[in-house]
């Protein structure tokens, strides 16, 4: 998002605020407000009209011989933007935590993983800093399951110890695994597989080995348990290289940008459901 990159910029929202864009915007800009690209004073004026915050969440993990260690971290930016952009000026996004709880990934080369309190403390930190301004509402947008834990914990200290009215956390990387599964079937379901390769596609191509892309062997004992315990609301920590040598579940032999654009299209418009809801709710209704 940062750099430009990614179908954000080709999904714009519209202004409806009727006023002048703020010292430090580009005026008439129809894009996602990026907290990253503001100045000083811009945030000030505009942290008046917005609503929530989006946080993306990643992670810096292999994801096999295709796809960059970047992956997650890339879907969370992009998913924000486009939902940001959707909902603008309601809706800001903040510059993306590109880390994250990756400790079952250290067996595959490239991966950095922050411990489960290193990232509540990042998240935390984030909340308060913009809580401090004003900005009262906010939507972690996670891509990554490892961070799942850590990010209930981070959500709920931030309501009941800081005071932050309204913080949620959403696993989104099961939205673009829904609308992959509609797309590309469920075959394509996993890390690295064809949902997330089509998004990379769509989004960095450049980053992208072609030549890798496919199906990859795994262990189908341990991932018949893992879905087992996982329908019964539980998990099972087992390290990825364990399940399968190259990284990687999923078939991405299907995998394609056109089909990167179409899951990224219905997960945004499952995000902004959820921000519109975040938005309206009204917490405060039994106190009147």
């Amino acid at each position: 998002m940062e750099n430009g990159n990614g179908p954000a910029n080709s999904h714009p929202g519209d202004n409806h605020s009727g006023e002048a864009a703020a010292p430090g915007t580009r005026e008439g800009a129809t894009g996602p407000i990026l907290l990253s690209e503001l100045t000083s004073p811009a945030f000030a004026l505009m942290s008046r009209q917005i609503d929530l915050v989006l946080i993306p969440v990643g992670a810096h993990e292999q994801h096999g011989p295709a796809l960059p260690v970047s992956t997650d971290t890339l879907s969370a930016q992009v998913l924000s933007g486009l939902t940001g952009a959707l909902l603008r000026p309601r809706v800001a996004v903040a510059p993306a935590i590109p880390w994250g709880v990756s400790w079952h990934h250290l067996g595959i080369p490239g991966t950095i993983s922050l411990r489960d309190e290193t990232l509540i403390a990042i998240v935390e930190d984030v909340v308060r800093s913009l809580h401090g301004y004003g900005i009262e509402r906010f939507l972690i947008v996670n891509t990554h399951g490892g961070n799942n834990a850590a990010l209930q914990l981070a959500v709920e200290r931030c309501h009941r110890e800081h005071g932050v009215p309204v913080v949620a956390s959403v696993y989104a990387y099961s939205l673009i695994a829904n609308a992959a599964q509609e797309t590309l079937g469920p075959e394509a379901i996993g890390h690295g597989g064809g949902d997330e390769s089509a998004v990379v596609l769509a989004i960095r191509p450049d980053l992208v080995e072609p030549s890798s892309l496919g199906r990859r062997e795994v262990n189908e004992s341990i991932r018949r348990v893992k879905v087992i315990v996982r329908a019964a609301g539980g998990v099972l920590p087992i390290e990825q290289h364990r399940t399968t040598v190259s990284g990687v579940n999923g078939d991405s032999t299907h995998a394609s940008a056109e089909a990167g654009q179409v899951i990224l299209g219905k997960a945004a418009g499952q995000l902004r459901a959820i921000a519109e809801e975040l938005i309206d709710v009204d917490i405060d209704a039994f106190r009147r």
